[in-house]
């Protein structure tokens, strides 16, 4: 993962080749000068959310190998305020850690603002081969450069669109107020689908749905579950729009107080968590989907989605977003890369 940041450019990019002796050797070289250290990281999930689990593996596996030096302790349920706040106060080192999804940084970080164009990846082997590539890299040092260091990626698996009523085509989405994530391209989308853009915060949208102030919203079966969405938008289509995946940052702060050993063993620690997480996302997503059609939750299939209309309107997008002609080529080795 990192490229920017100490021995990880090396051990990121050729993630299937870690064993054994690499992780041994790096973390011999860990040292404990700053004494204990419990670092705070921000959630806006439940507890019991995969993404919370994740970060407190990781705690554990740093614990233990850096003999109880360093551990993390998760404060989740948005107790420390909504992604965009979190991301802020690990901008002005006011907190140590936070999860957030990558597209939150869309807006600062040209590269995420790629990875958030709506339906670039056909697959989740599609994504992780492309992030652990070159463009992972560059985004892993365009997040560098915008204020906060980048930990891991998280599996927050597809994102797809849940409502009031079926949503089948275009036509479907027009006259309905969506919730969406405080990015440009997310409310662009809505618009061009011919929708209504709402931005609310997460722990809002339940109330927003149950009260009518929105009509649906968009995002991965385990939180569509987890926040019980579920109980007021009762159909969800799996159109797969997003794959764009969570991201757990320190702030400089933090991470300029460790040395060089501390900071590799939570980068290789890290690398480790990332196969852990995907494991737990891909159970808890098979046991959220069982739940939500138990429950009287109408799934409505991609094949049984009139995907053209809506990749149409969404492709558009493409031209209005990436307007650097590197960018698009960029776009296009994404698209391509097999």
């Amino acid at each position: 993962m990192a490229r920017a940041i100490s021995c990880s450019a090396v051990v990121r990019p050729m993630h299937k080749m870690l064993n054994a002796c690499s992780i041994a050797i790096t973390l011999a070289m860990c040292g404990s000068a700053f004494g204990a250290t419990t670092f705070v990281s921000a959630d806006v999930q439940k507890p019991d959310h995969p993404v919370v689990k994740a970060v407190q593996h990781l705690s554990e596996l740093i614990a233990t190998r850096s003999n109880n030096d360093m551990a993390i302790q998760v404060k989740a349920n948005g107790e420390l305020g909504t992604e965009p706040e979190v991301l802020a106060k690990l901008r002005n080192g006011s907190l140590d850690m936070g999860r957030v999804s990558l597209g939150v940084l869309a807006d600062t970080v040209p590269s995420a603002k790629l990875m958030s164009l709506p339906y670039l990846f056909r697959s989740r082997d599609h994504l992780w081969t492309v992030l652990h590539g070159d463009f992972g890299g560059r985004l892993e040092s365009e997040i560098q450069k915008s204020g906060v260091v980048l930990i891991m990626y998280l599996d927050s698996g597809t994102r797809n669109f849940y409502a009031k009523k079926p949503i089948r085509n275009r036509d479907d989405f027009k006259e309905l107020k969506f919730r969406v994530q405080p990015s440009a391209i997310y409310k662009d989308l809505i618009t061009s689908l011919g929708g209504t853009p709402v931005v609310i915060p997460y722990d809002k949208i339940a109330e927003s749905l149950k009260d009518g102030d929105i009509d649906g919203a968009e995002n991965n079966i385990v939180s569509y579950v987890s926040a019980e969405h579920y109980k007021y938008a009762r159909y969800l289509s799996l159109d797969e729009h997003s794959m764009v995946p969570d991201v757990l940052l320190m702030s400089k702060k933090a991470w300029n107080k460790l040395n060089p050993g501390q900071q590799d063993l939570i980068k290789v620690a890290s690398l480790e968590n990332e196969d852990f997480m995907a494991k737990l996302w891909q159970e808890k997503e098979r046991e959220a989907l069982t739940f939500a059609k138990k429950n009287g939750v109408t799934v409505i299939n991609k094949s049984q989605l009139a995907m053209t209309g809506i990749e149409s309107f969404a492709i558009r997008l493409y031209t209005q977003y990436v307007k650097d002609p590197k960018d698009l080529d960029t776009v296009l080795q994404i698209v391509s890369t097999k």
